[in-house]
């Protein structure tokens, strides 16, 4: 039965129409039925992204996919193949029927990296070997109301032995991972992650883009950011992914896109990206080599309400 309606809808058959509607999807192109068609395969992901088998590797690099390369957003129609590169949005695109209650794959849990200590716990209060983190954190202004309410902790050993450690949760509380930034200069290399930790897929703080509500969700590249922009944050743990565009523009809230000052060029092209798909965004230019920690709430939370009336 599935091969009959792909056969129709590469075929351009007379049964396309009816197979696309039961489907739940308004074909408006080739490209849209054959995303519609490998929905029918599809596993759902905790991030909100259905896996599937890509439709055009076959075509675009002469071998087909079996590793569920390719993601696709019903939400918004938006979809991506992470080995052939191709993307785009769908119009109309629906889950089939016998998808729509299927659990969410949830994200791989993770432990907390060995020799983490919660700061908010009285040991990590107390150890003296974590001073340095507490000073480091309010040297930072970040304080012990956030240290409980962000989950923060340090390890003085191990591979992430002089670092502040910053969890990652998934939705049902687990880790999905971790931030880790050195408090020595002398380290040589300033921040780590976890082996296997799928930035890509992943939003610091992703929750608050449910929350229906006027005021603006903050868009920022790291999570010390969101920590200075607390509780109104987002971080990309680096350059936007398809996936985080997509989360971005299902937002129940406007989002403002606030990167380093290097980077605003990158943050106004991401924003018309939200517009251009219907989400109210806007962009805030930075000074050079400025960090959104680094400038005074006042004057940003006044930006970005002038971003959005642009």
């Amino acid at each position: 039965m599935r091969g009959t309606w792909l056969r129709a809808v590469l075929l351009g058959a007379g049964t396309t129409r009816p197979a696309a509607a039961a489907l739940g999807a308004c074909v408006s192109g080739p490209r849209d039925g054959l995303v519609a068609g490998a929905l029918l395969d599809a596993i759902p992901s905790a991030n909100g992204w259905w896996r599937t088998n890509c439709p055009f590797c076959s075509s675009t690099l002469g071998k087909p996919d079996r590793k569920r390369s390719f993601g696709v957003f019903v939400q918004t129609g938006g979809y991506h193949c992470f080995r052939c590169g191709m993307s785009g949005r769908a119009q109309n695109l629906a889950l089939p029927e016998s998808l729509a209650d299927a659990p969410p794959v949830p994200i791989e849990a993770m432990d907390p990296p060995p020799g983490f200590l919660a700061l908010a716990s009285h040991e990590g209060e107390t150890a003296l070997c974590l001073e340095p983190a507490r000073r480091y954190l309010r040297g930072r202004g970040i304080d012990e109301r956030l240290w409980r309410d962000a989950g923060i902790g340090a390890c003085a050993t191990g591979r992430y032995a002089d670092r502040v450690v910053v969890p990652i949760m998934a939705d049902d509380g687990t880790w999905a991972g971790w931030v880790a930034r050195t408090w020595n200069k002398q380290a040589e290399r300033t921040y780590l992650y976890p082996r296997g930790m799928q930035r890509g897929d992943l939003l610091y703080r992703h929750s608050i883009l449910r929350e229906r509500t006027t005021a603006p969700a903050m868009v920022v590249e790291g999570v010390f950011d969101v920590l200075a922009l607390w509780p109104n944050a987002v971080a990309l743990l680096g350059k936007p992914s398809g996936s985080q565009v997509e989360a971005l523009v299902a937002s129940n809230r406007p989002v403002v896109i606030v990167l380093d000052g290097d980077a605003w060029e990158e943050g106004r092209m991401l924003a018309l990206k939200l517009r251009f798909r219907g989400q109210h965004a806007g962009s805030v230019r930075l000074p050079p080599r400025i960090d959104p920690d680094e400038v005074p709430l006042a004057w940003l939370h006044e930006e970005a309400r002038r971003a959005l009336l642009a």
